[in-house]
């Protein structure tokens, strides 16, 4: 790697050899391509995989939080061969 200096910068930049950007940038637009094309062809499925998703995403939100309000402090131990007792606390942030 060469280091270039900018006028503008105080720290030189410098050039790196192109990496697998471009190949996963070239894969990550055949597949919205392809997942395109199912939508188009499959509107029920399409949407409800995409609602699916969005109750998902939502419950999770929802309920995360008031599922750790409520195993906040909770202990539960369990005994692993030939190691022992383990025990796990769960505690907030």
């Amino acid at each position: 790697m060469t280091p270039i200096r900018y006028p503008h910068h105080d720290r030189p930049a410098y050039r790196t050899r192109a990496g697998s950007g471009p190949i996963i940038g070239g894969f990550i637009v055949v597949v919205l391509t392809l997942a395109l094309l199912v939508a188009i062809s499959y509107p029920v499925h399409a949407l409800a995989v995409v609602s699916a998703f969005a109750a998902a995403v939502v419950l999770v939100r929802t309920g995360g939080p008031a599922l750790g309000r409520r195993l906040d402090g909770r202990m539960t131990e369990f005994a692993v061969p030939g190691v022992g007792t383990v025990r796990i606390r769960l505690t907030g942030r």
